[in-house]
Parts: C-alpha cells; sequence; structure tokens
C-alpha cells in the first residue's frame, strides 16, 4: 500500500493512503478532502491551507503512483494539521 507523509510540527507526521484516489480538492475554505474509491475519505483540517497545498499533495501522491517503499514526506504551509477519515454516504 502506498501511502504520503504529511509534516506536523517538531518533526511528527501523519499519514494517508496514495492508492486509489478519486480527487484532491479544499472543501470548507481550508481543508483538503482526498475521495477514494470504494467510498472512503481522509481530510487533512488546518487553519489557511489553499490550492497549492493541495497541489503538493497530489504531486506526492503522483510520486507514489499505487507503488510501495518509503512514502515522501509533504511540508504544506501549516504544521498545524489533523487527518480524519470517514466513509461517505
Amino acid at each position: 500500500m502506498g501511502h504520503i507523509k504529511i509534516a506536523k510540527a517538531n518533526g511528527a507526521f501523519d499519514i494517508t493512503s496514495a492508492d486509489d484516489v478519486l480527487s484532491v480538492k479544499i472543501v470548507n475554505t481550508d481543508d483538503i478532502k482526498i475521495v477514494y474509491s470504494g467510498g472512503t475519505q481522509s481530510t487533512i483540517v488546518g487553519t489557511g491551507l489553499a490550492q497549492a497545498d493541495a497541489q503538493l499533495v497530489i504531486n506526492a501522491i503522483d510520486v507514489m503512483d499505487g507503488a510501495s517503499g518509503p512514502a515522501p514526506l509533504v511540508t504544506l504551509s501549516t504544521t498545524s494539521i489533523a487527518i480524519t477519515g470517514a466513509t461517505l454516504s
């Protein structure tokens, strides 16, 4: 399973899947939603995230391209983030 790492403060990071991605977009003004086939999603919740941050996530997912191995570390415009997951209904 391919994944990417999203940088947080103090050298910490969260991970999210890079497999079976259908879309990556800005929602609620400054959160990034990643929607996967199979009806699940991850949301990167932060303050001030913009389209440039979403593009960084897209670029990292593109690098993984369904592969496994060391995941790229993505540093967004803020490291004060949280990643949540949900099932689409």
